[in-house]
């Protein structure tokens, strides 16, 4: 894996009697901002800044209306009045801002219970200067039930009016190019928030979690290893998501050394509406059998062999969805005191003893620093059968190597069971391939035999898929155009391989819908070779359709390329079952 942050140097916060937090010697690369240094004033569009409140003319702070869920089919949830906390993950309170028009904005009063909630704040310095003069566009085109508040650190008023001001002026225009209406126009206004208040000093939980974060972030430098140590950065971006929970939000870099801007902050509400989504898929199914597997808060343990009890033969045969239900989270406020890297995480099932034979069952990367929750669901509905017949059965769980650097971090890990009323459940799957060195060698074993039943109704090639380390110059094989193929019985099946895009745009930040989350302390959202840092395996499945010879053996073989070519190097993490359906 790439090892991202090369640049993470000692750092130091001093607080004035302001208090004005300081940082001393930021690393330039981390988005950390500079909270002493003076600002000459706004840089946002090169134009006179606007010297008074600004005011679209369309009513920018009326709340969205109480049936917008209904109307965009999302789900609800109460405004939840209980007592809540001040740190990421913990439920966030009531509060109430002051606009630059001199209106207020209540959450409990405008809470429709689809929405989402993220804060874009200005430190002054040169980070906080390159934020608020990038593009808005993004962020204008990010879902409608997303609203972002604009405020500032900077202790005088007339500052802050002036730069909210001109941020203002770009704004309207960025929703004028998106637009093609006063009703669209006043939809979009109803969800950007210019706030006259010092983010600070904002009435309720909003400004009591950034006093609270702002004392308590000059205390905090993580020791990473190999002589380098890493501050709390500033809350330039936070979250309430739709769970009602704070979220740092964190990065808002659009790469490692790259500039920070207002598009990395568009993929939040994308994220938060694949967590609001699935906790109201899992609440509201229905016949779900939860069989536990691991509920641990650990500091160094990576590998696990826990031991689950699944249903009886009888009871189990009548499942045919299998979900690995995963929940990893590191409530740490200083991100560098969670997990670093994009580590291969996985569940298997123990096919001995000392389960050192096993078989995988589903595989997640891990994010790169981000503090808050990973939450996912992952289907293993085809490798079902390999939980036959039921009963007590051991497990291999890999949250990360064993080597890896200790950090805290809760892990709750359950096996979900359910009828999916299809009447099609896999009944068996033999693994037929597995990886290694992506070198000339590769495959070590390219053929493999196997006669699946005469009954059988369908037959898949299911394989979890994905490629790591980076070999000059190809960067193999993480990042480059590895492809795989398959011939059954001497008839090809189609070629897996990568998007074309892969190694170069925002990929994997565009997954943000599907689970990545966004802001994390590395090069995130480039995309890979089918994986992205923060997101399960999605597994690659081929029907192998005619060319099968039913209760008759078959022949299936591998080989992979570099596109089209020699394999250059790098690994190959590969899971190939032939899974059959009666």
């Amino acid at each position: 894996m790439r090892r991202c942050l090369p640049w993470i140097l000692a750092c130091t916060w001093a607080c004035s009697a302001d208090p004005e937090p300081s940082v001393d010697g930021g690393p330039p690369d981390s988005g950390v901002q500079d909270l002493g240094a003076p600002d000459s004033g706004p840089e946002d569009s090169g134009e006179a800044p606007d010297s008074g409140p600004f005011d679209s003319g369309v009513a920018p702070d009326v709340g969205l209306p109480p049936n917008r869920c209904d109307e965009l089919g999302l789900p609800k949830r109460p405004f939840n009045e209980a007592q809540g906390g001040l740190q990421f993950g913990e439920l966030a309170g009531d509060f109430t801002i002051t606009t630059t028009t001199g209106a207020t904005w209540n959450l409990k009063t405008e809470w429709t219970g689809c929405e989402s909630f993220v804060f874009l704040v200005y430190f002054p310095g040169a980070n906080g200067n390159a934020l608020f003069r990038s593009s808005l566009d993004n962020l204008v085109q990010s879902p409608l039930h997303a609203h972002y508040f604009f405020t500032s650190y900077e202790l005088d008023p007339a500052a802050r009016q002036t730069r909210l001001g001109a941020l203002g002026e770009r704004l309207q225009t960025a929703i004028e190019r998106r637009t093609n209406s006063p009703a669209q126009e006043a939809a979009q206004w109803q969800r950007f928030h210019l706030v006259a208040d010092r983010a600070n000093e904002i009435q309720g939980s909003v400004g009591e979690m950034v006093r609270d974060y702002l004392a308590f972030a000059p205390t905090s430098v993580v020791d990473i290893g190999d002589g380098r140590q890493a501050p709390a950065p500033a809350p330039t971006v936070f979250g309430i998501d739709r769970l009602q929970r704070w979220d740092a939000g964190d990065n808002l870099n659009e790469y490692v050394g790259g500039p920070v801007s207002f598009r990395m902050a568009s993929f939040l509400p994308r994220f938060y509406d694949f967590q609001a989504n699935l906790a109201a898929r899992l609440n509201d199914e229905a016949e779900t059998v939860v069989v536990p597997l691991l509920h641990e808060t650990r500091t160094t343990l990576r590998l696990f062999t826990r031991t689950a009890t699944l249903p009886d033969p009888v009871a189990l045969a009548s499942y045919d969805r299998l979900e690995l239900d995963v929940r990893i989270e590191c409530d740490a406020r200083n991100p560098f005191a969670c997990s670093e890297w994009d580590r291969i995480a996985r569940i298997s099932v123990c096919q001995n003893d000392d389960c050192s034979d096993r078989l995988e069952l589903a595989r997640w990367i891990t994010p790169y620093w981000r503090r808050g929750v990973q939450h996912w669901a992952i289907d293993a509905s085809p490798l079902l059968p390999l939980l036959d017949p039921g009963g007590p059965k051991r497990f291999f769980v890999e949250t990360g190597p064993e080597w890896e650097r200790a950090t805290e971090y809760r892990v709750d890990l359950d096996l979900r069971l359910s009828r999916s009323g299809s009447g099609r459940r896999a009944k068996g799957a033999i693994l037929a391939f597995r990886g290694g060195v992506f070198d000339a060698t590769y495959p070590s074993a390219a053929t493999f035999t196997f006669s699946p039943p005469a009954n059988a109704t369908q037959v898949n090639l299911v394989s979890i898929l994905s490629g790591h380390g980076q070999v000059s110059p190809s960067n193999c094989a993480e990042w480059c155009d590895h492809r795989h193929q398959f011939v059954l019985n001497r008839t090809a099946l189609e070629e897996i391989r990568p998007s074309a895009s892969v190694g170069s745009g925002l990929g994997c930040g565009e997954r943000a819908a599907d689970g990545v989350p966004p802001g994390q302390w590395g090069n995130w959202a480039p995309e890979r070779a089918y994986w992205c840092p923060g997101l399960p395996v999605t597994p690659q499945t081929l029907d192998l359709g005619s060319a099968i010879r039913l209760g008759q053996e078959n022949t299936l073989e591998y080989s992979a390329t570099f596109a089209g070519a020699r394999p250059p190097g790098g690994d190959i993490d590969l899971s190939a079952y032939v899974v059959w359906y009666e």
